[in-house]
């Protein structure tokens, strides 16, 4: 939150407006006769202010009920509104707020909006603002007569309108034996002439870098690179689109190896269960299991035999049993 004062019977020191803890003005910019010599912002003021850190923001304000006297009086008073900003060293792109200090009834928004076209006519609707109480200051905002708008307690029944950029809370201070008005915001950009609103200007050889790097992103003429193909549309492909393009087909890949790998490893199951199957084809794996036993027992009659002499063979004429096919001894 900042807080900031307005005044008009007289100019405290920017010091001291600062040692009291303020940080920016609400500053008129229109006479205020013999009975309010302090109200006009002056060149040398706007200076001291600024010496000080102080924010200025620009209020136009003759009569109270002014803007009752509709569209002409709207481009007359913006235009001496504008030359007094500039005359102070301010700037044509901050909002001036326009003053409704008075009670304004709902048919007196007519005139008060003519009032505010008349104003936005020299100035730009973007720079309008409104001085009010709720209702004037709401129905502004609703009709978009007004852009920017600083509420006062006063005429308000209690009510705040969430879009305004400044509130006069009704509290009253004395600075420099000056007495003023006491006002906060919690917006960044409040109407303040020293706001940062544009980005600092490159110098010649960051905006080559800047372009070199655009080029190098989007190819020449910023018309894509040929080397990365084309789109659907046939245009050729810049580095973020060639990019693009290759994470999809890298993502297809993917898929495709892991769909590789899951039909690999079941190929891999299918072999080892076929590998482990000794199994006869049908119909002799019906005596698979008994010919498989006697198989078994025929081994083990083998590893006894070499030993054994077998019936009928006999013997050799050196006395040794008759080798298998040899004939018996006579």
């Amino acid at each position: 939150m900042r807080f900031g004062l307005d005044y008009a019977a007289g100019r405290p020191a920017p010091s001291a407006i600062r040692a009291a803890g303020y940080d920016f003005v609400i500053r008129y910019l229109s006479e205020g006769g013999p009975t309010l010599p302090g109200k006009l912002l002056t060149p040398a003021e706007a200076d001291g202010l600024r010496a000080q850190g102080i924010s200025i923001v620009s209020n136009w304000e003759t009569t109270a009920a002014r803007m009752l006297d509709g569209y002409g009086a709207g481009v007359t008073d913006a235009r001496a509104a504008l030359a007094q900003v500039l005359r102070c060293g301010g700037r044509a792109d901050r909002p001036i707020y326009f003053s409704a200090d008075f009670d304004a009834t709902p048919q007196q928004q007519a005139p008060i909006d003519a009032y505010l076209d008349g104003a936005a006519s020299v100035i730009g609707r973007a720079n309008v603002g409104i001085y009010g109480g709720y209702w004037p200051v709401s129905r502004a905002l609703d009709s978009g007569t007004a852009t920017w708008a600083w509420q006062t307690v006063a005429w308000s029944g209690g009510n705040i309108d969430p879009r305004i950029a400044l509130y006069q809370t009704g509290e009253q201070v004395t600075v420099d034996g000056v007495q003023c008005d006491v006002n906060q915001t919690d917006r960044a950009d409040f109407g303040q002439w020293d706001v940062e609103t544009e980005e600092p200007d490159l110098t010649p050889e960051q905006d080559e870098v800047l372009r070199d790097i655009q080029t190098q992103l989007r190819g020449p003429g910023l018309q894509g690179w040929p080397q990365l193909g084309t789109d659907a549309q046939g245009r050729d492909r810049t580095v973020v689109d060639g990019l693009a393009a290759a994470l999809a087909q890298i993502d297809e890949l993917r898929t495709e190896i892991s769909d590789l790998e899951t039909t690999t490893a079941e190929l891999k199951d299918e072999v080892a269960r076929l590998s482990g199957q000794h199994r006869w084809p049908f119909p002799f794996s019906l005596v698979e299991g008994p010919a498989t036993a006697i198989a078994d027992q025929l081994a083990k009659l083998e590893q006894l035999l070499p030993g054994v002499p077998l019936p009928g063979w006999g013997t050799g004429p050196n006395g040794h049993p008759a080798a298998a096919g040899q004939a018996p001894a006579e």
